[in-house]
This record gives C-alpha cells, sequence and structure tokens, in this order.
C-alpha cells in the first residue's frame, strides 16, 4: 500500500488531514520533530506510523523518507531560509523515492516571489518529482492560535488595513489535501483554496461578536504589529513573513474567491461566521 508521509502534524492543517487520511483508509506517516508527543495526540492506530524529522537536522531525513511515495509537505512558520533549512530535506526524499508532493503554498504565491512558498514552488517545478500546490487564503484557524492571546481581549490585532481576505477553515483545507494525497488527477495543478466570500477583518470581528463575544479590529501600523508579536516571542523572520502576508490582504491581493475549494469538496466551504460560532469556547 501506498504510503503518505504528513509534515506539520500535530498543526494546524496537518492535525485534521491525519484523521481525513485514516478515514480514507491511508497509509499514514506523521513525521515529526517529537513523535512521541505527536503519538500523545494521534494515538496508536491501524495504519498509522511515526517518525523523527527535525529540519535542519540531517541524520534524521533518511530514515524519515524511506518507503514513501507521496509527501505533504508543509513550512514551519519558523523557517524563512528554505532554501537552507527544508530543501536539503526535500532533496533526501526524492532520493528515497518520493514521487508526488503536495506542497501547502499561499495563495497568490506565484505573483509574491519574495515569500517562502513560492521558493519551494520553484524548487518542486525544477525537481522533476510530480507536484500538486495548494494554494489557501489566510486560515481562520490563525485567529484562534497566534492571534488569541489578543482575540481574549477582545481585539483582532493585525495589519491588514481594510482590505478583503477570503479567509478559509483548516478543515476544508486538510479535507482537500486528503482527496489529493489518495486519488489521481492533481499532479501538475495549483488549487486556489479560499472561502465563499471575501471580508475585511472589521467584518470577521463582526461575526465573532455575534457569536456572544464583543470583538473589535484595531488595524494596528505594521510596525506596532512588528513590536507586539516579537515581545510576545514570536522570531524576527517568521514575524516579517506574517508582515508580508497582512500587506498583501492590505493592498487587495488576498481578496480573489476560487471555486476551487467548493469543487473539490462538493459543498460550500465553511463560513467565517460558522468558524466564529465553532470557536466561542475558546474566548472564555
Amino acid at each position: 500500500m501506498t504510503v503518505i508521509g504528513v509534515m506539520g502534524a500535530p498543526g494546524n492543517v496537518g492535525t485534521p488531514l491525519v484523521q481525513d487520511l485514516l478515514a480514507r483508509g491511508a497509509q499514514v506517516r506523521v513525521l515529526a520533530r517529537r513523535p512521541a508527543q505527536a503519538r500523545e495526540v494521534f494515538g496508536v492506530r491501524p495504519g498509522l506510523e511515526y517518525a523523527e524529522l527535525e529540519l535542519g537536522r540531517r541524520a534524521t531525513y533518511v530514515a524519515a523518507f524511506r518507503g514513501l511515495e507521496r509527501l505533504f509537505v508543509v513550512r514551519p512558520p519558523q523557517i524563512s531560509n528554505v532554501a537552507r533549512d527544508m530543501i536539503p530535506a526535500l532533496d533526501v526524499a526524492l532520493g528515497a523515492g518520493v514521487t508526488h508532493m503536495t506542497l501547502l503554498s499561499l495563495q497568490g504565491a506565484d505573483r509574491q516571489p519574495w515569500v517562502p512558498h513560492a521558493k519551494l514552488e520553484v524548487y518542486l517545478r525544477q525537481s522533476g518529482v510530480l507536484w500538486t500546490f495548494l494554494r489557501p487564503s489566510f486560515f481562520l484557524q490563525n485567529l484562534t492560535t497566534t492571534h488569541l492571546p489578543d482575540l481574549r481581549q477582545g481585539e483582532i490585532f493585525v495589519p491588514a488595513g481594510a482590505g478583503r481576505t477570503s479567509f478559509i477553515d483548516v478543515r476544508d483545507i486538510a479535507e482537500v489535501a486528503a482527496l489529493v494525497l489518495t486519488t489521481d488527477g492533481h499532479a501538475g495543478r495549483a488549487y486556489e483554496l479560499t472561502g465563499a466570500s471575501a471580508l475585511t477583518y472589521a467584518q470577521v470581528a463582526q461575526a465573532f461578536t455575534a457569536a456572544g463575544r464583543s470583538v473589535r479590529y484595531s488595524d494596528p501600523s505594521p510596525l506596532a504589529f512588528y513590536r507586539r508579536l516579537r515581545a510576545r516571542g514570536l522570531p524576527a523572520a517568521q514575524v516579517l513573513v506574517m508582515e508580508a502576508i497582512y500587506a498583501a490582504a492590505r493592498f487587495g491581493l488576498a481578496a480573489h474567491v476560487s471555486p476551487d475549494a467548493a469543487r473539490l469538496l462538493g459543498r460550500p466551504p465553511r463560513t467565517v461566521e460558522g468558524f466564529a460560532r465553532d470557536s466561542a469556547h475558546l474566548l472564555s
């Protein structure tokens, strides 16, 4: 049976992806920096195995990728220099026999050559491997993970101005990824994964308020955003990548609504309003 490697699990997309793949009857190998912690999340289940993969530590590469045929590739948010910290690992994966890589990229990566995701897309195009790019818009779950401290204070604190974003739920991304990883016909395709509408962050704040918790959008300057997240302990490189993503929203580059998610899912994507209701318990 084809063994599918999953990077980024546990994680926003990786966690539901592993669950979706197992539900489809796939053989899954979770590639984690700390496999024991990943095992605490997913448990011991038929069709599921674990391997250590620490990007930047070459000694973990060969065993992690041995025997894999398909690989879900995720850039850890703390990694900005993908040429140094990711591509050598993907080279080993190619040498180990991986034939198809599905990259969790970024909406507009083809128009933003400076973002790390774009560099990974170029690498995969030139590598000779079969590839599929998933280009999601902004994850709704980022609001309840990276930005949860602000949200719990009744604030959405991102420098996106009045720009609109076609937010998507990671559960929908994972469902699409599971489909791509377990069925044929997706090689050489780039799917733009968005919600069904594009909203401003002020409208997102209104959705959380309607779900029961008063939330406002403060629209900080990029400098104020940088200072707050650095004070919270996030690495400078990670914050700068986030700044680039929010700049794309501010300048209207994140507003495009694509039919790809609905077509692949066979249903409408989840909504911001539904996500706000689902997440209300996290804000108490």
